[in-house]
């Protein structure tokens, strides 16, 4: 049991420290009146904060049946929509069930999973790609509706693109302003073949898979984004790449081909589809905010996109489609 009481939880110093930005202050200041809010709304009994949370506020709740639950809040700029929206559509397929939604108070209810365990907690690393791959073939089995309210990941690419051509120190976005085309190419030749573009969680990493004592590992927290198939593997490839701490080129390299090759095994697709997902996750990834980023990550970041571009020159762009 995580401590439940009446009384609002205390905030891990590390959402103090993110929420706390001039912009979000207003919504730190405003966030036990919207816990009380949740709490009768759902007949809450409200339980610690989650350890790992930075900006929105995630708990552990207790509802009046007895059963246990985790509630979301996010700060206003953030848009739950898409999460929203995503989460009904899986109804609890591959990824925790959606409860209930308030979107006033910019909270969820969600299913609680047992023990909740991280994929990044797991130490046979070896398996964390077949674990990835397994929940990507149960997300996928789930079509978007014929209408619906989602992004396109070319949307993402969009922004992720005016981002960097935004950056004013042109030494520091050269070397993704070099390799944007590309991306748009491999972006162009997916959505041209005649496979179906599919709801994809859009972030599915080490962070966003937990453990279930009932039904195994699961997805959470989906971005919600429409696209091929094999643009979801990119993520958990992109994590995988930077998970240890400044890992060389050589780390970074055979960390890339070994979860190509194994994602490509358990989902059926090819190597080739595996390095496209990866690079437009990598280009997209890195391209957000870049204009207004700091330079704290550069030289990791650098030297996968680095990585990606060697391993790459390997790569035919025209064996990505499907068709």
């Amino acid at each position: 049991m995580d401590n439940y009481g009446p009384d609002i939880p205390d905030f891990p110093a590390r959402m103090i420290k993110h929420a706390s930005r001039e912009d979000r202050k207003p919504w730190l200041a405003e966030l036990p009146e919207i816990l009380k809010g949740c709490r009768e709304k759902w007949g809450l009994t409200l339980g610690r904060a989650v350890d790992e949370i930075k900006g929105n506020f995630v708990g552990f709740v207790m509802l009046p049946n007895g059963d246990e639950a985790i509630l979301k809040v996010v700060w206003p700029d953030a848009d739950l929509t898409a999460q929203m929206e995503a989460l009904a559509i899986y109804e609890g397929r591959g990824i925790n069930r959606l409860i209930d939604l308030d979107e006033d108070l910019g909270a969820m209810l969600l299913e609680r999973l047992h023990p909740g365990t991280m994929l990044a907690s797991h130490p046979n690393r070896e398996e964390h790609p077949e674990i990835t791959g397994r929940i990507l073939v149960d997300l996928h089995k789930t079509p978007p509706p014929a209408t619906h309210n989602l992004s396109h990941f070319q949307d993402w690419m969009n922004e992720a693109f005016r981002d960097i051509r935004n950056c004013s120190d042109l030494e520091r976005s050269r070397p993704y302003l070099e390799q944007m085309p590309r991306a748009q190419g491999i972006m162009d030749t997916l959505r041209a073949s005649e496979e179906s573009q599919l709801l994809l969680h859009g972030d599915l990493h080490h962070w966003n898979i937990l453990s279930d004592e009932s039904r195994g590992w699961m997805a959470i927290d989906p971005g919600g984004v429409i696209g091929a198939s094999c643009l979801d593997v990119g993520r958990f490839i992109v994590n995988a790449v930077g998970f240890d701490d400044n890992p060389s080129k050589s780390e970074m390299r055979e960390t890339l081909l070994e979860s190509i090759r194994i994602l490509s095994d358990v989902l059926g697709e090819s190597e080739e589809r595996m390095f496209a997902g990866a690079f437009c996750d990598k280009i997209t990834g890195s391209g957000w905010g870049f204009d207004k980023q700091s330079k704290e990550h550069d030289e990791v970041s650098l030297r996968m996109l680095q990585v990606m571009v060697e391993v790459g020159e390997d790569v035919d762009d025209g064996k990505i489609g499907v068709g």
